[in-house]
C-alpha cells in the first residue's frame, strides 16, 4: 500500500482467509481503493504442484486488476 501512495500501482495477493483483515488494513493506512488479489486459503503449506493450480486459477482475475486497476479498486474485501 506504501508502493501505491507514492504513485506507482501495487497489488497485494492474500488468501480469502485473510479478506476481513485486508478491508481493515485497507482502511487504517488510507488506502481504501488498493487492489487485492485473493486466492484460495492456505497456500504456505501445500505442495508447488498445488500452489501453481491455485496461481493458474488466479491469474484471470490478475489479468482483470492489470487491465481495469480502477474497477478492482471497487471490489475487494
Amino acid at each position: 500500500m506504501e508502493i501505491q501512495k507514492r504513485g506507482r500501482f501495487a497489488i497485494t495477493l492474500i488468501t480469502h482467509a485473510f479478506t476481513a483483515l485486508a478491508k481493515s488494513e485497507k482502511e487504517a493506512f488510507g488506502a481504501p481503493d488498493h487492489p487485492v488479489l485473493v486466492v484460495q486459503h492456505p497456500i504456505g503449506t501445500i505442495k508447488v504442484d498445488e500452489v501453481n493450480k491455485k496461481a493458474d486459477a488466479a491469474f484471470d482475475q490478475l489479468v482483470n486488476i492489470l487491465l481495469a486497476p480502477e474497477a478492482a479498486r471497487a471490489k475487494v474485501a
